[in-house]
């Protein structure tokens, strides 16, 4: 099911991040979190991601990335996660603890309804999903981090920002490092000490970090 509730109710991007600096997350990340997805051999189909929203939507539309730009399509009053349209679909991407279960917040448009979503496979992360969840409650950080599934985007295209209604991905030498915020991170076997930009954020091997423009 999606409630459009999932997404109204996310914190702005700059309260997001104080939430992230004052709830420790970053400590949470780099041990218990990083040691799950390790565990559970996942961390090369989903990340971590930062819980905010740049701009409300109404309660018949949903926050679709397609080719690089987010923006809100209608969808009616379909509950659905997943809701066929333009001969494709749009399937979750993101996806937030919310009233007891993770829900999808986020969205991708695939132009083939069969992916590699969590959503369309049943209960194959049900024991990951479970302790993450236990991991997020525990430490308080439910209302702070997501669930991000990883896709193949141009790696050169690291940096999140909002023109209107519409966010777009962005090369990070467009931007000073003082107007940006961590916004995901990727986990791999083994980690360098800090999150931090790098022209590969999905190369496998260490933790890594995709940006968000703080305005």
């Amino acid at each position: 099911m999606y409630d459009p509730d999932a997404y109204n109710s996310l914190p702005t991007l700059s309260v997001g991040a104080q939430n992230f600096q004052d709830k420790g997350a970053r400590n949470v990340l780099l041990s218990d979190i990083r040691d799950l997805f390790l565990r559970r051999g996942v961390h090369e189909r989903y990340g971590i991601a930062l819980l905010h929203r740049h701009f409300p939507i109404t309660a018949t539309q949903r926050l679709v990335d397609y080719r690089n730009v987010s923006a809100p399509w209608e969808v009616g009053g379909n509950a659905d996660p997943i809701v066929p349209k333009y001969q494709g679909a749009i399937v979750p991407r993101s996806y937030r603890l919310f009233r007891d279960s993770f829900m999808p917040y986020e969205f991708d448009f695939a132009e083939d309804e069969e992916s590699s979503h969590p959503v369309l496979q049943g209960t194959r992360d049900a024991e990951f999903l479970m302790e993450l969840s236990a991991l997020l409650e525990e430490h308080g950080l439910e209302d702070v981090l997501g669930l991000r599934t990883l896709d193949g985007r141009d790696p050169e295209l690291s940096v999140e920002v909002t023109e209107g209604r519409a966010n777009i991905m962005l090369p990070r030498k467009a931007f000073g490092p003082e107007s940006l915020i961590e916004a995901l991170w990727v986990f791999g076997p083994e980690l360098v000490d800090a999150c931090h930009w790098v022209s590969d954020p999905f190369q496998k091997g260490e933790l890594r970090g995709i940006w968000a423009q703080q305005r």
